[in-house]
């Protein structure tokens, strides 16, 4: 499992591990009435390690998510017991074992079981990075990431949970739901600006969301990371699986005019079509 990118999002490794079992009702509160602080502490103290290129010590954990040297050490001690983090010269960081249950995790869902191989092709077929997301509550979700040009990488890995709306995948995945839901949703919840293309008024988003249903395909122009950009088709939910977006993503400088609009866009969608088709036999 990657570490030391501070862009990573501190709730990727819930993510990854529960992937099938999130709760798909955007209703209910992103807050629980009761927090259960010793596993927010635990989560936390797992979270810092991925996230941190070296090993740290007690001191060093608790002076980071102020909590006594006590308490650190027994979430440490916990942790290591039950495998998830081990121990080396005095030093702590996170075992492999949370690689192994998201894997796990992610193999059940009958999108990544379908979708890996199309995925893989598109990236081959285009040069370029193909994603396949899902949808966790409020957040895009990437399954499964294809990466074809060695030179460019995304700076978002599989399993963590990205805003919906800062993404053509996201943005995908907004305009599957229902006007309800998604109206709820947007009425909820404070959007993040990340760049100045970054679209957060509900008005403006829901009038994006009528473009892609009406045009099949979202774009994604520098709304998460300036300078990067994206294409994606929505793969609807069908039998067992959940409503998922295929996409691909990459530098502006490479992706942009009739290439991105139209060969990348033709890819996207006849890809889309292509996993449908298995889906459903049709």
């Amino acid at each position: 499992m990657p570490r030391g990118d501070t862009g990573r999002n501190r709730s990727a490794i819930v993510n990854s591990v529960l992937v099938p079992y999130i709760v798909d009702d955007i209703r209910m509160s992103e807050t629980p009435e009761y927090a259960v602080e010793a596993t927010r502490t635990s989560l936390e103290i797992l979270e810092t390690l991925v996230e941190t290129p070296e090993p740290m010590g007690v001191t060093a954990l608790s002076d980071q998510l102020d909590v006594a040297k006590s308490v650190a050490h027994n979430h440490l001690s916990t942790l290591r017991a039950q495998g998830y983090v081990v121990k080396r010269d005095g030093q702590y960081e996170p075992s492999l074992s949370m690689l192994s249950l998201g894997k796990r995790a992610r193999s059940d869902l009958p999108i990544y079981q379908t979708g890996k191989e199309a995925v893989d092709n598109l990236a081959t077929a285009t040069g370029e990075t193909a994603t396949l997301f899902i949808r966790e509550e409020n957040y895009a979700v990437p399954v499964y990431i294809a990466e074809d040009d060695v030179d460019w990488t995304p700076r978002f890995h599989a399993g963590d949970r990205l805003p919906l709306h800062v993404n053509a995948p996201g943005k995908c995945l907004m305009a599957s739901m229902s006007d309800d839901k998604l109206e709820t949703m947007l009425e909820k919840n404070d959007r993040e600006s990340f760049t100045d293309a970054t679209i957060t008024d509900s008005a403006d988003l829901m009038k994006e969301v009528r473009r892609i249903r009406d045009d099949g395909a979202a774009f994604c122009r520098g709304e998460h990371y300036e300078g990067i950009v994206g294409i994606a088709a929505t793969i609807p939910t069908t039998g067992g699986c959940r409503t998922a977006a295929l996409g691909v993503t990459g530098p502006v400088d490479r992706l942009n005019g009739r290439y991105l609009e139209e060969d990348i866009t033709g890819q996207v969608l006849s890809t889309t079509k292509s996993i449908q088709v298995t889906l459903t036999g049709n």
